[in-house]
């Protein structure tokens, strides 16, 4: 699986039966290409246009397209008080997508704002490659460590509006040399006893 990043929370998964494009938005400037649209940001964005596209998801549920599970669970862009639970605000939702490709499980955080449920973690399971916004327009900010050390992935991808390399230190991330885009070969290629962190060049 080729891992390609074209700006904010905007990635190219290119598996060997399907490629899945997550928030191609309209400041996306770069060409994309790809079978399934993952969109966290809400039914009435105005997205970019992708060559290909078949199928569009941008709202929560369990789907199955071009031999790839999609799951995808309703989330806030930042925490509740209990009035606004009991209430059921509508405001400020986004949905965090967990999918599978070529037997690598991705998990992409859209534009969550709040450490996850039990239920949560329960829906997402084991997660190799981990997409995390971090900078000035990421909701997670404060809690991009501890949220990270929910999921535990294997390998994590910094994405954002600014450039991700920058704000490492959210993450308290290490990067790895920087690429334009990241292959992964196998589950068997990943490492077991340490997470990896990738800021990807834009493409």
């Amino acid at each position: 699986m080729d891992i390609t990043w074209h700006g904010n929370t905007c990635l190219t998964f290119k598996g060997k039966s399907a490629t899945v494009v997550t928030n191609p938005e309209k400041s996306i400037k770069s060409p994309l290409k790809g079978r399934v649209i993952l969109s966290s940001l809400g039914e009435e964005a105005d997205l970019a246009e992708v060559k290909d596209m078949e199928k569009t998801f941008n709202w929560p549920g369990e789907y199955e397209v071009a031999e790839i599970p999609i799951v995808g669970l309703s989330a806030w862009t930042r925490s509740r008080t209990q009035e606004e639970e009991k209430e059921d605000n509508e405001g400020g939702r986004t949905i965090v997508f967990k999918f599978e490709i070529d037997k690598v499980k991705v998990c992409h955080l859209g534009g969550l704002g709040h450490k996850l449920t039990s239920e949560m973690l329960d829906e997402i399971g084991d997660v190799d490659v981990l997409c995390v916004p971090v900078g000035e327009d990421s909701n997670m900010k404060g809690k991009t460590e501890q949220i990270i050390d929910q999921i535990d992935p294997r390998i994590i991808i910094l994405m954002g509006n600014s450039n991700p390399a920058s704000y490492a230190k959210e993450a308290n991330a290490k990067l790895e040399e920087e690429t334009d885009k990241l292959t992964i070969g196998s589950t068997a290629s990943m490492p077991e006893d340490k997470t990896l962190f990738y800021a990807l060049k834009k493409s």
